[in-house]
């Protein structure tokens, strides 16, 4: 939405423009309702959460050539997730006892709605103790078998980093940072899987060896040696994922990585480049992109080379 035009939605990946406008006192209504405001009157942006009836909202405010802007995400209610292929084993993934497991992906590629499938899977399955920790919180979990806390940052908590370390005091069982985006927090969900919790964090990246070397590489030069032995220790799956789309129909796509002793001596001693070739003996439900274009099924020659092309291949 941009005050003074034509709302725009995004329908099965392609934007279109519907008749009715969006007025400046529309703008001026809705950021009253959130006690940030004040943060977007300084900074002229802001990323809040809200809902309609049962559907959940993510809103980010925003400007441009002085008008006031908005994006929503409509996010279906857990109960509702759209069915996933991989869903029996993302539920085996809620049972590891500990460790680090990493969803990657750009903007829009799922990652929310795959750690939502898998929080959700252990709060009807185990009693534990489950924090959260999101900017802002897309996803509510109603209290079921675990305990939840749902920390929303800048608000209920200063920065992602300062999250995890304060949820260590809290006797936790299971984290799920919403994204890692500096090496404070990485180092803080590394440690945090190290001392025995397991931990659920998003990266923004497309492959899964693009995945390690973000985290490796955001930590100075002297810590890069120490960071991988830790990240090698402690990771057990990297899932990297994107969505597929054409005309009404959505593929998701994903490409998995388990860790294994040759896996971990491959991120020891910074060989990522070769873990695709471990991703390609399908093990342990392992698999690249590629691979996974060639297990879907009911789609065209055509469909199957746009969509080796879309990752890459």
């Amino acid at each position: 939405m941009t005050e003074g035009e034509k709302v725009v939605i995004r329908v099965n990946g392609i934007l279109q423009r519907i008749d009715e406008e969006t007025s400046p006192d529309f703008f001026g209504e809705l950021l009253d309702k959130y006690r940030e405001k004040g943060k977007y009157e300084i900074n002229h942006t802001l990323d809040v959460s809200g809902a309609v009836g049962k559907k959940r909202l993510r809103l980010h405010f925003y400007e441009e050539a002085g008008k006031r802007a908005l994006a929503i995400r409509v996010l279906p209610d857990v109960s509702e997730l759209p069915y996933d292929p991989d869903s029996v084993w993302l539920e085996e993934l809620g049972r590891l006892p500990s460790g680090l497991v990493l969803i990657s992906g750009t903007a829009g590629s799922g990652k929310s709605t795959t750690l939502a499938r898998i929080i959700s899977s252990i709060n009807q399955n185990r009693a534990c103790h489950i924090i959260t920790m999101e900017d802002p919180v897309e996803y509510i979990f109603p209290q079921s078998k675990a305990l939840i806390h749902q920390k929303t940052v800048g608000k209920d908590v200063e920065s992602f980093a300062e999250a995890v370390r304060d949820a260590m005091r809290e006797d936790p069982d299971v984290l799920m940072i919403g994204e890692m985006r500096d090496a404070a927090t990485m180092k803080a969900a590394l440690m945090a899987a190290e001392t025995g919790h397991l931990v659920f964090a998003t990266v923004h990246n497309r492959k899964v060896s693009e995945a390690v070397g973000r985290i490796v590489h955001s930590f100075p030069t002297g810590e890069e040696s120490e960071m991988r032995q830790v990240l090698a220790s402690v990771l057990r799956v990297i899932i990297a994922q994107t969505l597929w789309r054409h005309d009404e129909k959505t593929v998701l796509l994903r490409e998995i990585l388990t860790n294994s002793p040759a896996v971990a001596n491959l991120i020891r001693t910074g060989k990522e480049e070769q873990l695709s070739s471990y991703m390609e003996t399908g093990n342990k439900y392992m698999r690249t992109f590629k691979q996974a274009v060639y297990r879907i099924q009911d789609v065209t020659t055509e469909e199957q080379n746009d969509m080796l092309h879309h990752i890459g291949q």
